[in-house]
């Protein structure tokens, strides 16, 4: 229309004011749309600045996280592995990652199904899942699974730093919890034979003297010392008794020179076979003599010093008590002495509806479950001081404790007894009674932490219980919500981006509209 108005005015000139009227609802137009465009735009930055500080999980922190919480940064992750921050440090060092590699990792974006599936991720927890395997470390059991058992809805993706350990393996740390992810499940570097608080591969790793525990067996100052001159071997020709008449202290004792009353016994000469300096721990020997030592607190007959000189073991006398072979259970492979040979297995009971097997039903808001916990001894020996420990932290997502028959709650949710000994072929059994919330709490599941409030109590304890809770409604819309398309924060930037461009658009066209009817409308009157 615009067109045919501007091409037909030089031929028309009474159309002007036509053409004055469309240059006012051009203006009237382009009004309209600079407001528009101004509300756009400011959805824009909205939803730009939502990009650049996406929100955070309100449940970002887990107990099973190796990291409460996780990390920001490759320099955050750092700074715990350098504090220990949670054995942080001991569990990346038992896999040859020292804290200076992780300072210096890269950040990638990694796919639960990468590696051709075959990626373990480490937590703190239990949770059943496929591929399960607990892992001891430094006295602590952690668990590997495989990371795809976490998903829901087709692969996660996963923001984590990528790690080249000094034996040339790679791990990755996620970014959300800390959890440490490698191909495959690793092999931990043993503990060194001489010191199990270092690696085997260690330089520190090395046989020490019996004499001085600070340096090596292989050292040439490896020697037992002289009594009288510490700083040469007991064996050396300058090992001898001094003299022991005052002023004379630089002679040997057998010196011709060295002629008095023998210093520990008066009626004797110095030079008497007789006078000698006594044993410190046998006065009818000499102190020189082989029978002069100190005895082994163990056995009285063999010096301290002598290897055989150990704090025997418990199960056998003929082995030292931290040897490898003090086991209670001769078949077991074991380095958990007091497990080794312990079954342990678990069942749960619905108390309400007298369900005998709770595991896999449907447990009622208000309902009572009792765990029952068994611990056998299937070797030949008593196993002495057993602990009972026992994760309620997936359980206390949707119960409460009724009553833990004599064990104690701890803050991250572990319920504990006193040990116990166990004879040969007993069993042992521990109860606790749980009650469902009423009304079943209708937490969101965490993104991070997928294994909790899923209205599913886990258990594990050699066997893993799984009760279902029915699903709140505000629950369920969550689950539906979890099956739609997840655009993400970036498709939302680019569609209010090509929208702002296309009010841009149109404002600007209406603007020049009316800007050249104006000026068409000058010219026709001026002419």
């Amino acid at each position: 229309m615009f067109e045919k108005l501007l091409a037909m005015l030089p031929y028309s000139p009474g159309m002007a004011h036509q053409m004055a009227f469309y240059a006012r609802r051009m203006r009237e137009e382009a009004t309209i749309r600079r407001t528009g465009l101004v509300f756009i735009v400011l959805a824009f930055m909205v939803q730009f600045f939502a990009v650049l500080s996406p929100p955070q999980s309100t449940n970002a922190a887990s107990n099973n996280d190796l990291v409460n919480g996780g990390f920001s940064s490759a320099s955050e992750a750092a700074r715990d592995c350098r504090n220990n921050i949670q054995q942080y440090g001991t569990i990346l060092d038992n896999y040859n990652i020292s804290c200076k590699e992780v300072a210096n990792a890269p950040t990638i974006t990694l796919s639960s199904t990468d590696y051709n599936r075959q990626l373990y991720s480490m937590g703190r927890l239990p949770y059943g899942l496929a591929g399960e395997t607990p892992v001891n470390i430094n006295g602590h059991t952690y668990y590997m699974r495989y990371l795809w058992s976490w998903d829901t809805h087709g692969p996660s993706q996963y923001k984590a730093l990528k790690i080249t350990a000094r034996d040339g393996k790679t791990y990755f740390l996620l970014y959300t919890c800390g959890n440490l992810v490698s191909i495959r499940l690793p092999q931990p570097v043993p503990a060194c034979q001489y010191n199990n608080n270092i690696l085997a591969n260690s330089p520190k790793c090395v046989k020490p003297c019996q004499y001085d525990q600070s340096i090596a067996a292989s050292s040439p100052q490896c020697f037992k010392p002289c009594q009288y001159d510490k700083s040469v071997p007991a064996n050396s020709p300058k090992c001898v008794a001094p003299c022991p008449l005052p002023g004379k202290g630089n002679l040997p004792q057998n010196s011709p020179q060295c002629v008095a009353a023998c210093p520990y016994n008066k009626s004797l000469p110095a030079n008497s076979p007789k006078c000698f300096k006594p044993c410190q721990y046998n006065k009818a020997v000499p102190a020189s003599s082989p029978q002069c030592f100190k005895p082994c607190q163990y056995n009285k007959s063999i010096p301290a010093s002598s290897p055989q000189c150990f704090k025997p073991c418990q199960y056998n006398n003929n082995v030292a008590a931290n040897s490898p072979n003090c086991k209670p259970c001769s078949k077991s492979s074991s380095s958990q002495d007091k497990i080794a040979c312990v079954a342990v297995h678990k069942t749960a009971s619905n108390l309400t509806n007298q369900t005998a097997n709770a595991d896999g039903t449907t447990a009622n808001p208000g309902d009572t479950i009792r765990y029952t916990l068994y611990a056998k001894n299937n070797g030949k020996a008593a196993v002495k001081n057993f602990v009972f420990q026992e994760s309620l932290s997936d359980v206390m997502d949707y119960a409460e404790p009724v009553s833990l028959h004599g064990g104690k709650l701890s803050t991250d949710d572990v319920v504990s007894w006193k040990g116990v000994n166990i004879a040969a072929g007993k069993t042992v059994t521990k109860e606790i009674d749980v009650k469902v919330k009423d009304p079943v709490p209708a937490t969101p599941a965490d993104p991070g932490d997928p294994g909790h409030f899923d209205l599913t109590m886990t258990n594990v304890y050699g066997n893993t219980i799984n009760i279902h809770l029915p699903s709140p409604p505000t629950k369920t819309m969550q689950n539906v919500a979890g099956t739609l398309p997840n655009t993400g924060p970036g498709t939302g930037l680019i569609i209010s981006g090509a929208i702002t461009v296309v009010a841009g658009y149109f404002f600007a066209r209406a603007r020049l509209l009316a800007r050249e009817g104006e000026l068409a409308v000058k010219e026709t009157v001026g002419a």
